[in-house]
Order: C-alpha cells, then sequence, then structure tokens
C-alpha cells in the first residue's frame, strides 16, 4: 500500500519536520514545527536549514534559563537547580559523541555536516543523528536530535528532517553528572576530613567543603557546650559573616529553628524561615535555612537569602555530609579519650612501679635479716629444747610482708601492655595451673578446646590467682569449670562455692581487697590488670550453680568459628 493514499500523514506526526532540498534550503514544515518550537513553517519556507539549527558548541549555554525547562530563571519541574545553564552543558553535549564521530568538531554537532548529509542523500536515524540547538519563537535555546531521510522528487534530492526536543534528556544526564560529581567529591573530602585531629578544625573543614563544593556560600556550625548547656557558633564562611553578622547563641530557653534541631536530631528544611514561628530573629537576613544535626555534638546551619532555595537533593547531600562529620567528631573524641586513658594508666603505672621497687629494695633487705635472724634464734631455741610459740606469729607476719612484696611486684609487672600474644589452648593452660597451685581435694572441669591469643604467662599468672581464690573461699572440695561464653566473646572461669555478695562483686578487682585475714588483697587486682593488659574485660557475676563467675570478654580466638568450641 503506497502512502499516496494517506497525504495528511506526515503533518499528523507530532515531532517538528521539515523538509529541505540538496542545498539545504527548507521548503516546508509540519504543524508540529510551529507547536513545539513556536516558529511558522511558512516563515521558514526559503530560508536556510543553518537558520533554524545552530551548533551547540557556539553558543553560550549560560544566557540560557535552564534549557527551555523555565523561561524566567526559576526552577521548573524535573530541572534540580535551574544551573543547568554553563559552560559544562556545552561539554556535555559535545561528549555525547557516537562511533567514528569526531568530538566537539566533529559532524554530530555540526550544521554544516547536516546540510551536506543532505546534498548527498544520505540518511541518519535518531540513534546516531546529529545533536544541534534551535531558538525557539520565544528566544529560548532548545537541545534537539535530528534525523535526516532522504527522497527524490522529480530528480531532484530533498530530506525529510525532523527534530525532538531532548531537554528532559539532557536535564537528567546534567543531573547525574552533578549528582556523581557531588559524590565522589564528597568521598575525597571525607578522606581529607578524617585526617583532622581536632573537633574545630574539623568543623572549619566541614564548611568549607559546603561552600566550595556543594556550592552554598552561607554555612555555619555550632558545637555544644556542655558546661553552658548551649550552642556555640564555632566556624562559618565570609559570606555567612557578611549576612548574618555576629553569629548568637542558642540555648533551650529562647525558640531557635537551630536548637529545636539539635534537640530533636531531626533535620529540618525552612522553606522561608519568616513563616516559621520558631525564628531566633523576626528581622532575620535569612530567607531560607537548612540545618542538620551532628549528633549531640552540635548543627551544620546552611543558609539563603532568598526563600525556597534548596531542594530535595541538597538536604540529600547535606544529611550525608553531617553524617560524616558527626562519625569524625566521634573518632576525634574517643581518641582523646584513649589518649587521657593511657596518660593516666602510664601515669598510675609509673607511680605503681615505683613503689614496688621502693618495697622491695627498702623492706625485702631487712625482712631477709629479719628472717635469717629468726631461724637462728628458732633453731637455737629448738637446741636447748625451748618451744617459743611466740616466733611461730613473728614467722607468719614475715612470711605476709614477703608475700605483700611479691604481689606488688607481680600487680607492677601485670599491669604493663601486651606486644606480642601467641595462641593458648585454655584446657592445656587451665591443667599446667591447676597442678601448681595447692588445690587439695577441689575439683577442675574443663568445657571447652578455645584457642585464645595471649601472652601465656601473664594468662597463667591470672588462672593460677583465680584457681587459689576458689580453693580458698570455697573450700578444698570446689569444683571449678573453665569453658567459652555462649556468644563466643570470650571465656569464663567458675566454682560451685557460696559466692560472692552482689554488693562487693565490684571492689573485688580492687587492691587490697579481701575477706581473708591471712591474704593481700592483690590476687584478682593482678587479674584484672591482666585482662586490661590483653584488652579484654573481666566482670564478676553469679555462676549457675550459686558460685563466683568471671567472664573475660573481648578475647580474640584463634578458632574458625570464633568461639573455640
Amino acid at each position: 500500500m503506497s502512502m499516496n493514499r494517506f497525504p495528511g500523514a506526515i503533518d499528523a506526526t507530532p515531532d517538528p519536520t521539515l523538509v529541505v532540498d540538496g542545498d539545504g534550503v527548507v521548503h516546508a514544515g509540519t504543524p508540529s514545527v510551529e507547536a513545539v518550537f513556536g516558529l511558522d513553517p511558512a516563515e521558514l519556507a526559503g530560508r536556510s536549514i543553518d537558520e533554524v539549527f545552530e551548533d551547540p558548541t557556539e553558543l553560550d549555554w549560560g544566557s540560557a534559563p535552564s534549557m527551555a525547562s523555565s523561561e524566567d530563571g526559576e526552577k521548573g519541574d524535573g530541572d534540580d537547580s535551574g544551573e543547568s545553564g554553563n559552560d559544562e552543558g556545552d561539554e556535555d553535549i559535545a561528549r555525547t559523541d557516537g562511533p567514528g564521530d569526531a568530538g566537539v568538531s566533529g559532524t554530530r554537532h555540526d550544521v554544516t555536516a547536516l546540510i551536506e548529509t543532505t546534498r548527498a542523500g544520505e540518511a541518519r536515524s535518531l540513534a546516531d543523528g546529529f545533536e544541534l540547538a534551535v531558538r525557539r519563537g520565544d528566544g529560548v535555546l532548545v537541545p534537539v536530535r535530528v534525523s535526516v531521510g532522504p527522497f527524490e522528487l522529480d530528480g531532484e534530492p530533498y530530506a525529510v528532517v525532523t527534530a525532538i526536543d531532548v531537554s528532559d534528556e539532557r536535564t537528567r544526564r546534567l543531573a547525574l553528572q552533578r549528582r556523581t560529581e557531588t559524590l565522589e567529591s564528597l568521598h575525597e573530602a571525607t578522606r581529607e576530613l578524617l585526617k583532622t585531629t581536632d573537633k574545630r578544625a574539623a568543623a572549619g573543614a566541614a564548611v568549607s567543603y559546603v561552600e566550595d563544593v556543594l556550592g552554598h556560600p552561607i554555612a555555619a556550625i555550632w558545637l555544644h557546650d556542655e558546661d553552658a548547656d548551649a550552642l556555640e557558633p564555632v566556624v562559618w564562611t565570609d559570606s555567612a559573616e557578611a549576612v548574618v553578622g555576629d553569629h548568637p547563641t542558642f540555648a533551650a530557653d529562647e525558640p531557635s529553628i537551630t536548637w529545636d534541631v539539635f534537640e530533636s536530631g531531626e533535620p529540618t528544611y525552612v522553606a522561608d524561615v519568616g513563616d516559621d514561628p520558631d525564628r531566633y530573629s523576626d528581622d532575620a537576613t535569612i530567607r531560607s535555612e537548612l540545618v542538620v544535626p551532628l549528633g549531640r555534638y552540635g548543627v551544620l546551619n546552611i543558609g539563603a537569602t532568598a526563600a525556597d532555595a534548596f531542594d530535595d537533593s541538597d538536604l540529600a547531600i547535606a544529611r550525608i555530609w553531617a553524617a560524616t562529620v558527626t562519625m569524625v567528631l566521634v573518632r576525634i573524641e574517643r581518641e582523646r579519650q584513649l589518649k587521657r586513658r593511657e596518660a593516666e594508666v602510664s601515669r598510675e603505672r609509673d607511680r605503681l612501679e615505683e613503689f614496688a621497687s621502693l618495697v622491695s629494695h627498702d623492706l625485702r633487705s631487712p625482712l631477709n635479716v629479719a628472717a635469717g635472724n629468726l631461724e637462728i634464734v628458732t633453731d637455737r631455741l629448738a637446741g636447748e629444747s625451748i618451744d617459743a610459740a611466740e616466733l611461730g606469729a613473728v614467722k607468719r607476719s614475715l612470711d605476709r610482708m614477703d608475700a605483700l612484696i611479691e604481689d606488688l611486684l607481680a600487680l607492677a609487672r601485670q599491669g604493663a601492655g601486651i606486644d606480642e600474644t601467641e595462641p593458648v589452648t585454655l584446657a592445656d593452660l587451665a591443667a599446667e595451673c591447676w597442678s601448681t597451685v595447692d588445690t587439695e581435694s577441689a575439683t577442675l572441669s574443663v568445657e571447652t578446646e578455645a584457642v585464645v591469643a595471649a601472652d601465656r604467662s601473664r594468662l597463667r599468672q591470672a588462672l593460677e590467682n583465680l584457681f587459689g581464690n576458689a580453693v580458698e573461699h570455697a573450700g578444698p572440695d570446689v569444683t571449678v569449670e573453665i569453658g567459652a561464653l555462649d556468644d563466643g566473646d570470650g571465656f569464663y572461669l567458675a566454682d560451685d562455692g557460696p559466692g560472692i555478695d552482689p554488693e562487693r562483686r565490684e571492689e573485688v578487682f580492687e587492691a587490697g581487697m579481701t575477706t581473708d585475714p591471712e591474704g593481700t588483697g592483690f590476687g584478682l587486682k593482678i587479674v584484672g590488670e591482666v585482662a586490661e593488659a590483653h584488652g579484654w574485660t573481666v566482670e564478676l557475676v553469679a555462676g549457675e550453680r550459686g558460685g563466683a563467675r568471671f567472664e573475660f570478654r573481648g578475647v580474640d580466638f584463634d578458632s574458625a568459628d570464633g568461639s573455640g568450641e
């Protein structure tokens, strides 16, 4: 069936279509040329096609407000920011060259090449057609994709030239490109932010990113002052200072959007500050404001002097950046706490070592002298068949002093940090420790084959102390069990003795705490020091059989399943 039967078919096409001759002169156009581009086909007749289409790379895209998505510079539907009219727009179109094209100077973006194509009688589909531009009747520049369909009439070459408006496609492409670039810059900014070691420095880097990369010149960060229970401004951009002047301090006793966000932990976008009853000032120069919380540390404010200056994309990026800044502030605080703790522990160790050394040197010598003299006196009296019971009390006192000195030295030694660990099988080490402790008729039950990463010597000291403590407080027939915790986080050591009063469980790891008149009170303190030196925690809880149960957590296992079972 011939198209001659449908003479009105071409006029019904919704896409603007022109008929041009081999010299590129327009002869006719469909009604859609006027409907879409606002150009009268009758007025185009007789004009060269290069007066209809323009090379996109030769135009100043910045003069076109958002590439036909709006006509007055305001954001339109589908346009992220109204900023698609910039030099990057040229590059974006120029980089859509298909295979065989020559880039910006290639044929795909050249009106002259379009004319040569019609003259040569070549066909170009929309898939491999030209990407040019049409200036609408209202002066707005529109990006178009152009196809060419050649035909002959009375032996003369003609072509059907169809142009489709790709404004929406280009807008989406530019939006995707901007999002990609923003995320890449966000990644790089995060890497730089992680290098900061001070809260104010981190805040400064965060505000600089908002201004330099996100393109929001008015930004500031408030950090929470715990003593004053107020948000203090710590860093802001130059533009923020010029617009706002002195940045206020926000507190709970005065209404403000900033404090509400900090207290609620929910980001807020105020399209028009003047309409918000919680605004801080009635004569505020900031019209729209994006406020995002930084956890318990403060807030990030991004403002603009125009109303409704931000969109959902701005809010999404601001939330991601605020979460990143919060994470860095948490890290900085934890590192400072760790350094303070390390310094405190180091000072404590130094004092303890100094004290232990003093005790060892200043007491051990006279103690040895006293012990030697006691032995001489005891032997002499024994030779004379004199039984002096008082000498037994002296010997017990001297033995207790010697034990105190040994425990002090052990405590100082166990508190030092651990540089290297080795795989230690708990069952084997427990058996070794059990054989060296005076366990009398007590029973050891090993319920695990766990292999832990530990300093064998120091873990041995802890187990020996716990075994001795169990026999001492639970009696000679006590049963002691050692096994892995059900959650795989460590191991436990429990006995079936009377247990320890819940109110005293926190005190047992303190130096000098003991219920045995003959004890030194350092045994469990040493256990706690061994755990801390390994980076573990140890806690005394009620055992399943009512006795004492010591749980070691944060333990690294060498087994594949992490439980040692």
